[in-house]
């Protein structure tokens, strides 16, 4: 990824080094995060106490994304960034250069992580695979890490915001065990998606992601292949993908496998019911 030259940052600096905190100026938290499930973990903690800006608008790709210098003037006052962390904001120290006095809140932290897939039914080889909020139990981790980082810039409200955990986790107990029951009895437990995105997902519910992409890009036509032969030897006749992907690979193997192709996000707003909607498409290509 490109960073953002060293000059623009450096011109940027006067401008935004007599800016105070809106936490000083408007009784609220000023939050930055990354995405959309990230900003919506922020507003169950937070409440009434956080204003937040997610930085990637909808339909763009986080991996490639890049703050432009727009949104680092945006968030160069934030008391916080909360980042997913697992190495997805690489470009961090672009927004450090212009708000060093911003708390960091790693949602990572505590968090097992595991390398995405490369290859059928394994993650060798892969670099770490950062979509951990695609996981509930993992959600649960960053929820607890969000409230620690607000606790810590507003002592006061420490109560309030452990509340609003509590409640936000046992939803999100709802949610795992919801899905579990979801894929309980299904026949079948793997899955082609055309962006590894599903790690940790699968991992909780016993399942196996079969990635397309490898390492964000087109696969070559030796492993294409074997993507076919996997989804024939599993009755696999469905091919997920994101909306913020191009779904052309997608619809080369589904039309090998005489199959369909089904839109998944892992970005969409609405957490819980957009998880619940992934579980039961999901569940439902398992049985059939």
């Amino acid at each position: 990824m490109r960073m953002m030259p060293l000059l623009v940052l450096l011109l940027l600096v006067p401008l935004l080094s007599g800016c105070v905190s809106q936490k000083e100026a408007t009784g609220q938290i000023k939050v930055a995060t990354t995405i959309i499930p990230l900003g919506e973990f922020v507003h169950e903690v937070g409440g009434d106490m956080v204003s937040v800006t997610v930085l990637v608008p909808p339909g763009a790709e986080p991996h490639t994304f890049e703050p432009s210098p727009s949104q680092i003037r945006e968030v160069a006052d934030a008391d916080i960034y909360v980042e997913n962390g697992a190495g997805l904001e690489s470009w961090m120290d672009s927004i450090l250069k212009v708000n060093p006095r911003m708390l960091v809140v790693d949602t990572s932290k505590g968090v097992s992580l595991t390398a995405g897939t490369n290859e059928i039914g394994s993650s060798g080889g892969m670099a770490m695979d950062p979509h951990i909020w695609l996981s509930p139990r993992d959600a649960m981790i960053q929820v607890r890490n969000i409230c620690e980082g607000l606790t810590r810039v507003d002592p006061a409200g420490k109560d309030y915001y452990a509340n609003n955990r509590d409640n936000y986790i046992l939803k999100l107990k709802e949610l795992d065990a919801y899905l579990n029951s979801t894929f309980a009895g299904t026949n079948k437990k793997k899955f082609v998606v055309l962006h590894p995105a599903w790690t940790y997902f699968a991992r909780d519910y016993g399942l196996t992601q079969i990635a397309i992409e490898v390492e964000e890009k087109e696969p070559g036509p030796r492993y294409l292949t074997e993507v076919v032969n996997a989804a024939y030897a599993n009755n696999i006749t469905t091919v997920f993908v994101e909306p913020q992907y191009n779904p052309k690979m997608a619809e080369v193997i589904s039309k090998e496998i005489n199959g369909k192709v089904v839109s998944i996000d892992d970005l969409a707003p609405n957490y819980i019911e957009n998880l619940k909607s992934v579980g039961e498409k999901i569940a439902e290509s398992l049985r059939s």
